[in-house]
């Protein structure tokens, strides 16, 4: 019998984080707790929904969401095993995927704990393959991003994700290089530019060594100008807002060189790996990226990533204090835990 609990996490960030369009210095998730007994002995799950309004969920769509499952009793008979059963069930409510993703986190969990795994394990990977994550420098005044960069710096970070998407973006770009001349850089835009405004900025940043950019296009941009900035782009592209579900992978192939894959957006690790097989029949690369998280949903991210090209699991280094730190990261290279599960005691 299954028993799913869930309660609000807030956690401060070190840095206030800034976006395109929007900013936060509060970070708040919502924390699941699954219990379930098999073969006479209770085992329990931890997993994180990490809602977005911007995605069409909040604190309260994801509250009631657990509350229907619970009232509904829709989990209570499930056999764990039964990832088909599980969808089949979780289908009778639309959407909500970030919710989602906090009970599949947890089942995952649990699975591997009951065949005493780490959940890299279970998934058949080599640890040794997993990427090393960016790290993210939001938007703010120039003073307070330098600061940002060389705290990133001083730490041991050397790939460094910058967000644009403001007046400041050359003069932001061109100190973070000159700061770091031999870090990796990469560039998000949260759909920021027109279509001029891209090729504009594209072409400028080219010859600071720029790795790739993600989403420059405004979301209201037409198929046309999508397809006009891919074959004009002097830099590789990366879908992020663009790519939801696995539905999305053939439309972002044709405007895209790689897609960003976020929990909040898949629903949780099932589909995310039929994600990641699909966009590679498509000739697409692939990261794997978060919010500002704990390593709860990081942890369950990072297990996977020995299949991808690029990880940006960052979501928990920018919090000023994780609850669940379990030792994934040495400075920003991934090292998944030989504990069974997550590694994560709840």
């Amino acid at each position: 019998m299954i028993k799913l609990d869930y309660h609000t996490l807030e956690s401060e960030l070190e840095f206030t984080f800034t976006i395109s369009r929007s900013s936060k210095s509060i970070s708040k998730t919502i924390i699941t707790e699954i219990s379930y007994e098999y073969n006479g002995e209770i085992f329990s799950g931890i997993g994180e929904a990490v809602f977005s309004k911007f995605y069409g969920e909040d604190e309260e769509s994801v509250k009631a969401f657990y509350q229907k499952i619970i009232n509904d009793k829709s989990l209570e008979d499930l056999d764990i095993f039964n990832i088909q059963d599980l969808e089949t069930r979780l289908e009778k409510y639309p959407y909500n995927y970030a919710a989602k993703a906090g009970i599949d986190i947890a089942l995952y969990d649990i699975r591997a704990k009951i065949l005493k795994l780490p959940l890299y394990k279970y998934f058949g990977l080599d640890k040794s393959k997993a990427p090393a994550s960016s790290y993210t420098i939001g938007i703010a005044d120039l003073e307070t991003i330098k600061q940002k960069t060389l705290t990133a710096l001083e730490r041991g970070y050397d790939i460094l994700k910058v967000k644009l998407g403001c007046k400041d973006d050359l003069e932001i770009i061109k100190m973070i290089r000159k700061l770091a001349p031999n870090a990796r850089i990469r560039v998000d835009a949260n759909c920021a530019w027109t279509l001029k405004e891209s090729l504009d900025v594209l072409t400028e940043i080219k010859a600071l060594n720029i790795e790739f950019v993600e989403e420059p296009l405004l979301q209201s941009s037409n198929p046309e100008e999508y397809k006009e900035l891919f074959l004009k782009s002097p830099l590789p592209l990366m879908a992020d807002e663009s790519c939801k579900r696995l539905l999305d992978i053939p439309h972002c192939a044709k405007y895209f060189h790689m897609i960003n894959l976020k929990l909040t957006k898949t629903g949780g690790l099932t589909e995310a790996i039929r994600m990641i097989h699909a966009a590679r029949a498509h000739g697409l690369k692939i990261m794997l990226g978060c919010f500002t998280e704990t390593n709860v949903s990081i942890s369950a991210m990072a297990s996977i990533s020995p299949l991808v090209d690029f990880t940006d699991l960052d979501g928990a280094l920018l919090l000023a204090k994780d609850p669940y730190a379990n030792g994934l990261f040495q400075k920003n290279e991934i090292h998944l835990r030989d504990k069974v599960g997550l590694g994560i005691e709840i």
